[in-house]
């Protein structure tokens, strides 16, 4: 079935069906009703080939994530659908499944560079417009996509190198967090940190820090302890913290995993939460969502990175951006019930 045939049946001009098949608003909703049941009875399909070389675009884009199974990128990806899906594109996936291969190690990405590069050649046969690169973790990229003669744009992650990104802000949340346990009476602080070589950990640890030297507070060396990211190390952490006469009445973990494993660990030493500790998380995960009381977090814009991050991407492929541009989005303060006064 041709679009030349579907019109003769419809009653109506090529171009009429084709302006059906791309939506436009020029068609009559009458009109529109009578082509598509006829589509539809047909089972025509749109030959996305032939409508790349009529217009020099395959109205594909690329999107290479690190790993599909960190739970953030499906957030991200849908983002990322979201615009492309408004303005006719597709979304071709790629999963680099780095997770179990390299884990934090993010040094060791090095030894799967055939991997990547054999995905950017699969993408490039497709002959993508253009090629999303999703992150697993907020860090900076080394020389990772070689030899990709199409736009690129980075999300939850950036490159020191060619090529725009989106980003969610880290310093500026970890510092509002800081001044609600300030603003609630507190002096003395517990931090639980992320692994120690992570762009995140060193940025919320600014942010911190900036809160508690405009309020002349000094954080001592042996209340920053490691979670690693993780309940169970942040469990550990805690109890290091708390396992004293002399505990902080603040315990600021670095995101909700490592938050949750505090508040279990104060459970376990016979504290309660907020009434002898009080204790905020980062990233507004599902585990909060299951914790007694509802535990302060930071949420993340996810799926607007996603958005943002193919908005950059449509503008890049149709030369309506030439420089690169590195976007940080803000982040939003969830509050819960884990903070309390002094």
């Amino acid at each position: 079935m041709t679009l030349k045939e579907i019109a003769v049946q419809a009653g109506v001009s090529v171009a009429t069906v084709s302006y059906v098949l791309n939506d436009s608003a020029k068609v009559s909703i009458e009109t529109k009703e009578r082509v598509e049941k006829i589509i539809k009875e047909t089972g025509y399909r749109s030959n996305i080939l032939a409508k790349s070389l009529r217009k020099n675009k395959s109205f594909l884009v690329g999107v290479l994530v690190e790993d599909v199974t960190v739970w953030h990128t499906a957030f991200v990806i849908d983002g990322i659908n979201e615009l492309a899906e408004k303005k006719g594109y597709h979304t071709i996936l790629s999963n680099l499944r780095l997770l179990s291969k390299i884990e934090s190690q993010f040094e060791h990405i090095s030894k799967f560079q055939k991997d990547i590069d054999k995905a950017v050649d699969v993408l490039m046969g497709m002959q993508v417009d253009g090629i999303i690169y999703v992150g697993m973790h907020d860090r900076a990229i080394h020389d990772i996509l070689h030899n990709i003669e199409k736009p690129v744009v980075y999300c939850y992650c950036y490159t020191e190198g060619e090529g725009s990104s989106v980003r969610y802000s880290n310093k500026t949340p970890e510092y509002l967090i800081t001044r609600k346990f300030l603003e609630n009476g507190h002096k003395e602080f517990g931090v639980i940190r992320g692994a120690e070589a992570s762009e995140p950990t060193k940025l919320r640890m600014q942010g911190i820090e900036w809160a508690l030297e405009e309020a002349g507070i000094s954080l001592k060396k042996e209340n920053i302890v490691c979670g690693d990211w993780k309940y169970k190390q942040g469990k550990q952490a805690a109890k290091m913290l708390l396992d004293k006469q002399d505990y902080p009445s603040a315990i600021i973990a670095m995101n909700d995993e490592m938050a949750v494993g505090a508040r279990d660990a104060a459970a376990e030493l016979g504290l309660r939460v907020p009434e002898d500790v009080s204790i905020s998380g980062f990233d507004n995960a599902d585990i909060i969502h299951y914790a007694t009381p509802r535990i302060t977090t930071v949420s993340r814009p996810l799926q607007e990175m996603g958005y943002e991050s193919m908005k950059l991407l449509l503008n890049k492929m149709n030369d309506r951006l030439s420089e690169d541009i590195n976007i940080t989005l803000p982040c939003e303060i969830i509050e819960g019930r884990s903070i309390a006064k002094r």
